[in-house]
């Protein structure tokens, strides 16, 4: 009892364990690399989304390094365009540029900061790799700028980009925390400003979502980043401008001449100003691109702030649930079907569940995982197949053993050899099929001049129908007397069977009687097929009487009938397994075609004619399987 208990407790507790396991992995988000090839092939696939006419780009690109020499610029170039930009109305400057050290010019460009005043910088804190209460925390900062530039700007952000385990940039923290303060975004802090927003309606949840204006909120993840919403690869959506076009256009505008460009685009624009030539540092690998330029990332962000179009991704108790409802389903269809049928449901199930997980990204920007729920409704599908073969082979194991038995059952039942009496030419034999049925057949020599045939057939299969043919085969003999008519017999068998067999099983027995002296067979059928007689020089009929049921459905009387032979007669006993015997094209054997092979070799001996109707039947039904036992009993007399 103990053990069974045990068991029990120990097969729950492995259950629990594993579902536990199945969900931990959805929680814990433990496959996320692969779940981010999806996310990137969302991306890759949607249809164009809007960008803001808002946000320009200023790059400075390799024309710019060309024409004005390499890297670090002279300031007063910078100082220059943002003479040009605030001249002509841009909305805010926003630098993806450091100026760390000093350098010739910086007065220059300290005049154009504080006559601007527009102009934001930025920063770089080093990260530590763990979060603390849903943030990055800093432990320092690894770039910033000059202290006198710092205090003439408008404001300054991290542009911080965080990498994913796959080494893309896909988030931006939207505050940092550094000693007791929160840092945010340079693209978040230009679009708050953009926007006209205070602090006085704003709101941080970490983790959760930072909450402004009225009832607007930016979704976050459990870091507390902003996931950049790309619009495009780069180039293909925001305004680009070349740095050193610019100055020169504004140059060609000081002195009256006309220049490259009209820097009137750039009134009440948001402009960018990055490096995005060859050999820069400030590119990184996106999930549409390999090599994005970091600039392109702040601006992304401001096209999500300012069109209110974000990427949100759904929360571990959402994913949880649409995980359950997955496995759920398919665990159901997978234990209730066919594993073909639970094939197809898996492939529709999932096909419908990608496709509307690619419609609520591209409608709604929302984020559901793909990869984990596929898989795991994957590795259940063929976990539970793979079980039910295992299981199905086990059972099989046990059929086969139970066949087994159900033949040594059968053989054990049958007439070891078959009796010689005078005058008789008799020959027997029984081809079992795969699956044992309960066919029998007995020899009784009695000592009054007489000896009797008995065959039959059972209904069932495997151990049950030969326990049954067993039972029915040893009682016989009680009734099996030369005073006893068959139908006397077959009456007494019935009875006995109604009343003490359970196994609700039937038995169909054809009983002869020779009589060597009258040279009479007396019969009785009960329910059986008839027996084929070939008269000497007659053609084949078939011996059955008006009543006979088989054997262990109600009580009622069975009629019997005899049949007076000679020298040269044939009496053919068999089952039904021959005249139900099947070929390739589903047509039976018949019984006229076997009276009618057995009549055209009524010459040939008992064995042989015998053996001539089994290889007719086995050839008959070569390209089919048996489904039945063939019991032959030929006597013919000599």
């Amino acid at each position: 009892m103990f053990t069974k208990f045990l068991k029990r407790g120990i097969l729950a507790v492995s259950i629990l364990l594993i579902i536990s396991s199945i969900f931990a992995g959805s929680y814990f988000h433990l496959f996320d690399n692969y779940e981010l090839g999806t996310l990137d092939l969302r991306f890759r696939f949607r249809p164009h989304i809007p960008a803001t006419d808002k946000i320009v780009i200023i790059e400075i690109g390799n024309d710019t390094i060309e024409k004005l020499g390499r890297f670090p610029l002279d300031r007063g170039y910078h100082a220059m365009l943002i003479k040009a930009l605030s001249e002509f109305g841009a909305k805010a400057i926003v630098f993806d540029i450091f100026f760390s050290e000093p350098q010739r010019g910086d007065n220059e460009l300290q005049e154009a900061m504080r006559s601007a005043g527009n102009v934001y910088l930025p920063y770089v804190f080093e990260v530590v790799p763990k979060t603390e209460r849903n943030m990055l925390q800093a432990v320092k900062y690894s770039a910033q700028n000059l202290e006198n530039l710092t205090r003439l700007a408008k404001g300054t952000g991290h542009i911080n980009i965080i990498p994913d385990f796959d080494g893309k940039f896909r988030r931006v923290p939207l505050y940092i925390r550094y000693k007791k303060d929160m840092y945010p975004s340079m693209a978040f802090l230009v679009s708050y400003d953009y926007l006209g927003l205070g602090q006085h309606n704003s709101r941080l949840v970490p983790g959760g979502h930072f909450a402004y204006g009225s009832h607007q909120k930016i979704p976050l993840d459990e870091n507390s980043n902003i996931i950049i919403n790309f619009s495009g690869k780069w180039g293909g959506e925001c305004q680009h401008y070349s740095y050193v076009d610019i100055l020169q256009s504004y140059k060609a505008h000081t002195t009256g001449e006309e220049g490259l460009l009209d820097l009137n685009v750039f009134k009440g624009k948001v402009c960018l100003v990055g490096f995005t030539a060859d050999g820069t540092t400030d590119l990184h690998s996106t999930p549409l691109e390999s090599l994005y330029p970091a600039v392109g990332i702040h601006a992304e962000i401001f096209n999500s702030i300012i069109n209110k179009n974000f990427i949100t991704r759904e929360s571990k108790a959402v994913n949880l649930c649409i995980l359950f409802l997955l496995v759920l389903f398919i665990f159901a269809s997978s234990t209730k079907t066919s594993p073909l049928r639970a094939l197809g449901i898996l492939l529709g199930v999932n096909s419908i569940f990608v496709l509307s997980c690619v419609l609520f990204f591209n409608m709604r920007g929302l984020w559901i995982d793909i990869f984990y729920p596929m898989f795991i409704t994957s590795l259940l599908y063929f976990s539970c197949t793979l079980f039910k073969y295992i299981m199905e082979f086990k059972e099989r194991i046990v059929l086969e053993k139970e066949l087994q038995i159900a033949k040594q059952i059968q053989q054990s039942f049958l007439p070891a050899i078959v009796p010689t009496i005078a005058g008789f030419d008799m020959t027997a034999a029984m081809l079992t099929a795969r699956q044992v049925g309960g066919d029998l057949y007995d020899f009784f020599e009695f000592d009054e001049g007489k000896f009797g045939v008995l065959i039959g057939d059972v209904t069932g299969k495997g151990v049950p129908a030969s326990l049954f043919m067993a039972m029915v085969t040893s009682s016989f003999k009680f009734f099996a007397k030369p005073e006893i008519a068959p139908q006397e017999a077959l009456r007494h068998l019935n009875e006995k069977i109604i009343q003490e067999s359970s196994a609700n099983l039937l038995v169909t027995l054809f009983y002869g009687v020779f009589d060597l002296d009258s040279r009479v067979m007396a019969y009785a059928n009960g329910g059986h097929v008839p027996v084929l007689y070939l008269a000497k020089d007659k053609k084949p009929v078939f011996l059955d009487v008006a009543e006979g049921l088989p054997l262990g459905m109600i009580k009622r009387p069975y009629s019997g009938n005899q049949v007076k032979y000679e020298q040269g007669d044939i009496f053919i006993f068999y089952t039904d397994g021959i005249t139900e015997a099947v070929n390739a094209k589903s047509e039976m054997y018949t019984a006229e075609k076997l009276a009618s092979l057995a009549d055209a070799h009524r010459d040939l001996s008992a064995q042989q004619l015998r053996e001539v109707i089994e290889k007719d039947v086995t050839t008959f039904e070569s390209k089919s399987k048996q489904h039945d036992d063939i019991t032959l009993v030929v006597v013919k007399i000599v």
